[in-house]
């Protein structure tokens, strides 16, 4: 078998996926170390900005189910990353309609469809703080509406995953012939 050429767009892909990976990691680590700093060293100072900001005991909850939600979505794009990642190794391994990328995308867009559906109570939860938020001269700001973007890669990602099946089919079918 003969070495193929590297190419620097797969490698360039590969080191960004891998970092963003990295942040994630980071991310969901960090959300959690804040959730337990939540209930035990900042606990106190986060009961008197609740109080301070007139907003209901409950209001801790809110944030820990914020964070947990934050994390989800950290955690799906970690998953997201993991698949685009396996394709791009196929297509480096120069068979990018191998019937596993087919999987891959479908996955993919699963992901998203998820992720559309789990950034919904993030927002509620947002737009119940706020008012809480802005008396304690602390904002956020979260978008929890269908985006449209998002939706558009969904759908993509479902018709390129037909696509990619389609294609192995076909390859399958040609190998099979010669």
């Amino acid at each position: 078998m003969s070495s193929k050429p590297r190419d620097p767009l797969l490698a360039a892909a590969k080191v960004i996926i891998v970092l963003a990976q990295i942040v994630m990691i980071f991310g969901i680590v960090m959300l959690g170390i804040g959730i337990g700093a939540l209930f035990t060293v900042g606990r106190a100072e986060v009961a008197q900005e609740i109080a301070a900001a007139s907003a209901p005991a409950v209001t801790v909850w809110f944030i820990v189910a914020a964070m947990l939600v934050g994390a989800v979505l950290l955690f799906l794009g970690l998953r997201f990353l993991k698949e685009l990642l396996g394709i791009i190794n196929s297509v480096g391994e120069g068979d990018p309609f191998h019937p596993d990328n087919a999987g891959r995308l479908s996955r993919m867009g699963w992901i998203m469809v998820i992720a559309q559906v789990a950034v919904m109570p993030l927002a509620g939860i947002a737009h119940w703080l706020a008012p809480f938020l802005d008396k304690a001269d602390r904002h956020m700001n979260i978008d929890g509406g269908l985006d449209g973007g998002s939706i558009l890669l969904i759908l993509i990602l479902f018709i390129l995953a037909r696509v990619f099946r389609e294609g192995a089919r076909m390859r399958d079918e040609l190998e099979g012939t010669v």
